[in-house]
């Protein structure tokens, strides 16, 4: 049977994780069958083993040794979820709109505005999918426990059965194989026979520290606990044995776990759930905003589709926090850099916040609770009141030495414990990389900062014995004390005696039988005992006192060795006798060992008939001798240092601890209550203790009703063995378990370890998990976060978890959990930062949208913002310490207590994001208005995106026209005409104001650009119309399927006293040019404008070199366009009141007289024709002039007279170049068009073919200067309001002055955004982001809107934390504050 998954059918896979979960005695029967039951199921031969023939046969039907691989994912899939999930799929449709615009308007700005959306979901995409690569070798780990060969039993072709090596992989069910010490199993065998040594190194499946003896029988019920059975995966460390195998590949004990560990589908990270739900709402707001806005613009403003196409992609970029990703990932890097210090190395970014999310820890004791090296804790030995307990330095007795090392009976056993001892110390161990002695004991820093003393020589040879040496060898040099006293001979250690005993030739000559083992064994065998000194008689009673000390520490989870020793008299033990420990004729050693104890348990069999008498061998007299007991020690692998601490934060932060472990459950529940997971008594000890107690009649046994009376099912503490508890045990006997605070899990299996955290997820932790063997797996990968060990761990167990402990200490941990609770926190303040400006990024959008304004700022910008300066500031905070103590906080509930949050919108949108709009509109009125643009112009003049791209029109009070040097025009009033060419400027004067300005409707839309030609920037009217074939209704006169302001517009406005406006303060700015009043067409005015070669689909949209006449088309006005002209309702009211000024005083107004006299009248009354022209009506026809001289035609007399009733919007033609000289020369006279090089005017008619095309552009390109400079000011009004809303970010509790200013990260986050918006403003390549050198004045008013920021927030903060009184729990240590208004709705 093969477990795979990844298969169509989800119920057939939850079907074969449900039997996988199954525990172990519910699946594994072989061990309790007898043998030849078990050869008949296999078909096995145990003395000749498979023919060659049928293993084939049976290798073929059950497949190869091997584990299946899972199905994978393909890489290229991974990337193409990370490249258009939801987020980077709104980022993807702004890109498309972008470059949809610039493909119907081919603007620079919107092509670049879409690479760069491109390039920041590749970017990001990218570094996601390196980031979340995570390389799964957990497959190829477990191929790793397969040995390459084993030694089968095999029949030859000869038919002679024969032991070969096969390929592991090879092997099948049914096949007898050998295994020795050293080897690895390579498959789940029972044992047919052992040795008496044999013994398994159970590690990897039930975690537990010491081999364990394997014998032939069947010892237990339960298939992890019986001795005849051995796993895949395990190894032999001594002995050897002949055993079957029963299962092979996937359906070994160990294939199931990988089964387990493989099937079982990783849970989304809580960091990872709150992403996806901030997505989720700012995707919403972004789309609602651009479909909601979008409709406005198209139905209610009626604006053009192009322009509403800009405004959403506005609304998407501002919205979406295109650095979110980036300052996320970046974050959580930094944080895992910080916690590899820590001695925490994180593989997968995410489980960094959720280790701090955690509520429950499920933590393995060997080696992650305890050093996973065994120590001696306490001895017993008999000082000056007999035999008592001492206490050893260890982290089990909290450090205390209590023994005495000057004491006799003290320095008898450290004899023995060294001296009966084969353990050794590596010798590499004692010195350093560079050959340096290293101590025996020093400080080693630890994951948690602190140095706890350990010692650094490693052992060699049995765990319990390196604990006797590390401990004696302190008192004095193991190996000296070895030299010194050599041994004679070794009775090794066996399960049938459970001693072990040595004769040493001591220091004074003598000789010396030394012996430790099982305590009950030592101390039969003795009849005297040291005490204080002396050897004295050790009647029962003495024996009893001694059991009663071994017996309480058996019960504190100790193993306990006994010591004794006999001094051989010289005279019967000279220096020549013959020492023999299994001789011929007796049954035990030529020596004391105190057997006669044996002798008396044996006769005892004899009289009971239970053994035969005459097969047996006599005891020798002198191993009769009684021994003199020395004492015990106690062992135990202790827990680390730290951990108890580390355990304490954990209660302190509400963080439940638990431990599951594959250990005894007396050995798991000292640990636990010696670190301090269990504090309480358990159900069986307050049964206990009532049983102990005395009634008021004098009985002993309370019961209920009693005074002192204790309810056992009050117990908050709970030992659970793994064998009451399964997979398919009922939720409310798992409920009432895991209610418990206190909770220990003993005797495990993998399966086990699985369905607990399971069930803790079920009520709602986020589970930690920590695990080393492979049998750990499965949890490891099912937990919320898997914690792997970095030294003691399996290569399985670390692919399989999210991050290892490199020191594989349980206060790493607590350590990783308070990183991960301050990155949650800091992630918060992080957001909180990047929202506020989305406000001040959204609202211009608004802006340009429902009141027709100039944007304020472009989109490009906004990117400069959260790609630029936001991004180093806003990753800062990453580094910022913990602004009140978070471990005293309890768990965040990740249903209420989310990443983002109501409050968190609120105040970032509602209140902080608002100020800072308000400072960003500010500072762009005040940019305007010094530029010559007051605030009250601006609504309503953008209709169509005409500002910095038309001539503007204003009406004026007062005020007066000059030159670019400040002369004043004496003849022009510039309430009642337009300005001249000398002197095309407006100044305000002693007291004038613009009463309101607006744009000539764009009322002529033509047919395509295929006349146009390569050359419409050079204003050729031969390339407008053929004034030989003159046809106005054949497209003749191509307009790039633009719509264009007509002569007749912009005369219905200059009629109502609008004229051509160019502010002298736009002249007095840094940014003014006078070439602008000249400007050569060859060349490029700005970046994407209308000259300098542009295309058709550009040029159309701005100011023309010259204009069109729809009159001269189409005399009587008689066309008719079929839709609405462009134009806002006050400059529809301007043109409607312009047009009727004209149409009545055609004969007086001198700014149109000459129109009709252009067109001259019709019928027998004269009545003009131009009063068929509507103000809103929208044309097709219309003539192009610009004076060009052409062939004769009727019509080019009429563009004559155009041209020199409007020469300030018509070009002058420069044979050498354009300058203000050959301007002004149009001015002398009406048929002067411009002037040849050698100063001779050009006139009607002339040859100008060699002639540059100059045009007065000041108009326009004043608005665009003075509105980039409005822009960059808009766009450093951000940077500075965001200086306040970093440091308001810094804390949500404290005040910045408790916090302080100690994040170098974050100072230098408030430098780097200022130096970079300054380099944006004033480097000059990077203009083409819009940004323009800003006057420094510019800088200055969003400075007060900072201020204000940053006081409002601190006197919230303030408030809140006066109203919202704090506790401190005294049982735990936890901060309980009484939340007040404030804090409940605006704490985020």
């Amino acid at each position: 049977m093969v477990l795979c998954f990844g298969g169509s059918n989800k119920a057939e896979d939850a079907a074969r994780m449900d039997e996988l979960k199954k525990n172990a005695n519910d699946t594994i029967v072989e061990h309790r069958m007898e043998l030849d039951e078990l050869y008949q199921k296999l078909n096995a031969n145990p003395t000749t083993g498979h023919t060659e023939e049928f293993a084939q046969q049976r290798l073929h039907e059950d497949g190869k040794n091997k584990l299946t691989p899972p199905p994978s994912t393909p890489w290229y899939v991974k990337l193409f979820v990370e490249l258009f999930s939801l987020f980077p799929s709104l980022l993807w449709a702004g890109g498309i709109l972008c470059m949809i615009a610039f493909a119907l308007r081919a603007e620079l700005d919107n092509l670049y505005l879409g690479v760069v959306l491109f390039a920041v979901v590749v970017i990001t995409g990218l570094f996601s999918f390196y980031q979340n690569q995570k390389s799964d070798n957990m497959m190829a780990a477990f191929k790793n426990l397969l040995p390459p060969q084993v030694k089968v039993k095999r029949v030859n072709k000869e038919g002679k059965s024969e032991i070969k090596e096969v390929e592991a992989e090879n092997i099948v069910r049914g096949d007898i194989i050998v295994l020795v010490g050293g080897d690895a199993i390579p498959a789940d065998i029972r044992i047919i026979q052992c040795s008496d040594d044999m013994a398994v190194d159970n590690a990897s499946i039930t975690g537990e520290s010491l081999p364990i003896k394997r014998k032939a029988v069947t010892t237990d019920d339960d298939p992890l606990e019986t001795k005849n059975l051995c796993f895949f995966g395990t190894q032999v460390p001594e002995g050897s044995c002949e055993g079957i195998v029963i299962q092979v590949g996937d359906n070994t004990f160990l294939g199931r776990i990988a089964a387990l560990a493989l099937g079982t589908d990783s849970k989304q990270t809580p960091i990872n759930i709150e992403i996806e739900h901030f997505i989720h709402i700012i995707s919403a707001i972004a789309i609602f905003l651009g479909v909601t806005f979008f409709l406005i613009g198209q139905f209610v403003v009626q604006a053009e589709p192009i322009t509403n196409l800009v405004f959403v992609i506005g609304i998407i970029v501002a919205n979406v926090p295109e650095g979110l990703l980036a300052t996320v990932t970046v974050a959580l890097t930094l944080t895992a850099t910080k916690m590899v210090k820590k001695k925490v190395l994180v593989k997968n970014l995410e489980g960094v916040e959720t280790l701090g999310s955690t509520s429950c820890i499920c933590s393995d004791k060997t080696g992650t609770l305890t050093k996973n090296d065994m120590t001696v804790v306490q001895i017993v030995y008999g000082g000056p009141n007999g035999f008592e307990t001492f206490d050893c330095r260890s982290s089990f007795t909290n450090g205390r030495e209590t023994h005495d090392p000057s004491s006799a009976a003290f320095q008898r056993l450290q004899r023995c414990g060294t001296l009966c001892n084969k353990a050794t110390f590596k010798p590499e161990s004692k010195f350093d990389e560079d050959g340096k002695a290293k101590p025996f004991r020093m400080g080693v820093l630890q994951g948690d900062g602190t140095i706890i003393d350990e010692v650094v020589w490693k052992t060699v040879g049995n765990a319990s014995e390196g604990a006797m040496i590390k401990f004696c060898h302190e008192f004095r040099d193991i190996e000296d004390y070895r030299a010194t006293n050599p041994v004679v001979i070794e009775i090794p250690f066996n399960s049938k005696n459970k001693y072990q005993a040595h004769v040493h030739k001591l220091e004074d000559g003598s000789r010396a039988v030394l012996m430790k083992g099982a305590p009950e064994r030592i101390i039969d065998r003795c009849t005297e005992a040291f005490i204080n000194g002396e050897v004295v008689d050790f009647p029962e009673d003495a024996k009893n006192v001694v059991k009663k000390l071994q017996d309480h520490m058996s019960e504190n989870g100790l193993r306990v060795l006994g010591f004794c020793e006999r001094v051989l008299p010289t005279d019967k033990y000279p220096d020549n006798y013959e020492y023999i420990s299994n001789m011929d004729d007796y049954e035990t050693s030529n020596f004391p060992i105190g057997d006669f104890f044996e002798e008396k348990n044996r006769e005892a069999l004899v009289q009971a008939d239970a053994l035969d008498p005459s097969k047996l061998k006599p005891f020798h007299p002198n191993a009769k001798e009684g021994m003199v007991f020395l004492g015990l020690m106690a062992l135990i692998d202790p827990p680390r240092d730290a951990v108890p601490g580390a355990v304490a934060l954990c209660k302190t932060a509400g963080i439940k601890v638990i431990m599951v472990t594959g250990d005894h459950p007396k050995t798991a529940a000292a640990i636990a209550k010696s670190v301090g997971i269990l504090w309480g008594d358990t159900r069986e000890d307050i049964m206990r203790k009532n049983a102990e107690k005395a009634r008021p009649d004098g009985s002993i046994g309370l019961m209920a009703g009693d005074p002192g009376y204790m309810d056992p099912d009050d117990a908050e503490a709970i030992v659970v063995p793994g064998p009451k508890i399964s997979a398919d045990m009922p939720q409310e006997r798992w409920d009432e378990i895991l209610m418990h605070p206190q909770i220990v899990f003993a005797r495990t299996s993998p399966q086990q370890k699985l369905v607990i955290v399971e069930n803790n997820q079920r009520l709602g932790h986020i589970v930690a998990v920590t695990g080393d063997g492979v049998n750990d797996s499965p949890a490891l990968k099912k937990g919320d976060i898997g914690v792997a060990m970095g030294i003691a761990g399996s290569d399985v167990s670390k692919n399989a978890a999210d991050m290892i402990l490199l020191d594989d200490n349980f206060a790493s941990i607590v350590s990783g959990v308070e990183e991960g609770r301050l990155i949650f926190d800091n992630l918060k303040k992080s957001i909180c930062y990047t929202l506020t400006s989305n406000i001040p990024e959204i609202t211009p959008f608004l802006c340009f949208v429902t009141l027709s304004t100039p944007l304020p700022l472009p989109t490009i910008l906004i990117l400069a913002i959260d790609l630029g300066t936001d991004l180093v500031p806003a990753i800062s905070m990453a580094y910022e310490e913990a602004e009140a103590d978070i471990m005293k906080r309890p768990p965040r509930n990740s249903k209420v207590d989310r990443l983002v949050t109501k409050k968190l919108i609120f105040l970032a949108y509602l209140q902080i994001g608002i100020m800072q709009a308000t400072a960003g509109f500010y500072t762009w009125l005040v940019v305007l208005n010094d530029y010559g643009y007051p605030p009250h112009i601006l609504p309503g003049i953008d209709r169509g995106e005409m500002f910095g791209r038309q001539v503007l029109f204003c009406r004026f009070s007062g005020g007066q026209y000059v030159n670019k040097d400040g002369e004043i025009d004496p003849t022009r009033d510039p309430s009642e005409v337009p300005p001249s060419v000398e002197y095309p400027l407006w100044d305000r004067g002693d007291g004038g104001y613009i009463i309101d300005c607006e744009y000539s409707a764009t009322n002529l839309i033509g047919p395509g650009g295929e006349n146009c030609g390569t050359n419409c920037q050079e204003a050729e009217s031969t390339e407008y119309f053929d004034v030989d074939n003159f046809e106005p209704t054949t497209g003749e006169a191509a307009t790039g399927d633009a719509r264009l302001n007509s002569l007749e517009s912009m005369l219905a406005l200059m009629a109502d006293d609008y004229f051509p406006y160019i502010p002298w303060r736009g002249r007095m700015s840094p940014f003014w040019k006078n070439q602008w009043l000249y400007w050569d067409t060859d060349d490029l005015e700005t970046l994407g404008g209308a000259y300098g070669g542009a295309e058709p689909i550009t040029y159309f949209r701005f100011q023309l070199n010259g204009l069109y006449s729809i009159g001269l088309a189409d005399p009587d006005f008689s066309q008719d366009g079929g839709s609405d002209i462009l134009i806002s309702d006050d400059a529809l009211e301007a043109a409607e009141s312009g047009t009727e000024a004209w149409q009545a005083n055609q004969d007086t107004d001198p700014v149109v007289s000459w129109y009709r006299t252009l067109l001259g009248g019709q019928g027998a009354n004269e009545q003009p024709i131009v009063d068929n022209y509507e103000h809103d009506q929208q044309y097709e026809d219309a003539v192009f002039c610009n004076g060009f001289p052409g062939a004769t035609h009727p019509l080019t007399t009429a563009c004559q007279t155009v041209y020199d009733n409007m020469e300030l919007f018509m070009p002058a033609f420069c044979e050498d170049e354009c300058s203000l000289a050959c301007s002004l020369a149009r001015t002398a006279t009406d048929d002067i068009i411009g002037l040849q090089a050698d100063g001779t005017p050009y006139r009607y008619g002339d040859d100008v073919s060699d002639a540059q095309v100059c045009m007065n552009i000041a108009s326009r390109m004043t608005a665009l200067e003075a509105l980039r400079h409005s822009q960059g000011a808009f766009f450093v009004s951000i940077v500075v309001v965001q200086w306040a809303d970093l440091l308001i970010c810094k804390t949500r509790w404290l005040s910045i002055r408790s916090q302080g200013m100690k994040n170098s990260t974050l100072n230098f986050g408030l430098f780097f955004e200022t130096a970079l918006a300054a380099w944006l403003c004033y480097c000059l390549p990077i203009h083409v982001l819009g940004t323009r050198n800003l006057r420094l004045t510019h800088w200055f008013p969003g400075i007060p809107f900072s201020i204000m920021i940053f006081v409002y927030d601190e006197t919230r903060k303030f408030l809140m934390r006066v109203t919202s009184p704090e506790t401190v729990d005294a049982a735990t240590g936890q901060v309980i504050r009484v939340k007040g208004w404030l804090e409940r709705n605006t704490y985020y």
